[in-house]
């Protein structure tokens, strides 16, 4: 997942989600997404930071942008009474329904399902996972609201890692100059602010982070949040 990065370049980013549909994107990458980014994921430990997450699941889980199924190797299924996998592009689900079923055997229950991570859902959730998918969607602050909505109670869990700006500006400004040239090809704004999502208004009064730590230059956010406890 790699670009050649460029120091000059747009101070501001002309492609966003409201003029650039990163649908053609994904269909294009799917089929080799795995094959293309392994090995930058184990290089960089990616691997190791989503077997320390992910193994937190419990209960029945929800994994939204669940891609290719990345996480597949990375879940307790003696921890998990139901686990349900959605992706907004269907390219992608089907790449996970396949290599899922060698993975199929080892839960109780699992379950497939087309659906963007801002989409409100009725079901609510113990666990909610999310790895690299806040750079890719429409609205994160509308998907970290809705991640709150779907949990069971003040006791659920949300489980994030996620890739966005760095604690230096000399790579942000790398990243804010290439992102369009990203975005054309990883249907993925790498520039965004994770941390700073939390402070928005619509997702702090319903979330709060209780475990977080950054890595790679900061530009690798590794989060465990919940739902505020309700005042009523």
């Amino acid at each position: 997942m790699t670009d050649i990065v460029e120091g000059q370049g747009p101070e501001q980013p002309v492609l966003t989600p409201n003029n650039f549909d990163t649908s053609n994107v994904w269909e294009t990458v799917a089929t080799k997404y795995d094959e293309e980014i392994k090995w930058d994921e184990f290089v960089m430990g990616v691997g190791l930071l989503r077997r320390w997450l992910i193994g937190k699941a419990k209960g029945d889980v929800l994994e939204v942008s669940a891609g290719t199924g990345r996480n597949f190797d990375y879940y307790k299924p003696n921890q998990i009474d139901e686990i349900t996998f959605t992706d907004r592009h269907e390219s992608m689900l089907g790449e996970a329904k396949s290599k899922f079923q060698k993975y199929q055997g080892r839960f109780h229950h699992a379950f497939f399902q087309k659906a963007s991570v801002e989409e409100k859902q009725q079901k609510k959730y113990d666990t909610i996972v999310d790895t690299f998918g806040l750079c890719s969607c429409g609205d994160p602050v509308e998907a970290l609201v809705q991640f709150a909505d779907q949990c069971k109670s003040d006791q659920s869990q949300i489980l994030l890692l996620e890739h966005g700006k760095s604690h230096y500006d000399w790579l942000n400004r790398l990243l804010d100059n290439n992102v369009d040239k990203h975005v054309k090809q990883w249907g993925c704004w790498w520039n965004r602010d994770i941390m700073k999502l939390f402070e928005d208004e619509r997702v702090k009064d319903r979330l709060e982070i209780v475990q977080s730590s950054r890595w790679h230059l900061g530009t690798t956010c590794y989060i465990v949040a919940k739902p505020k406890k309700s005042d009523q």
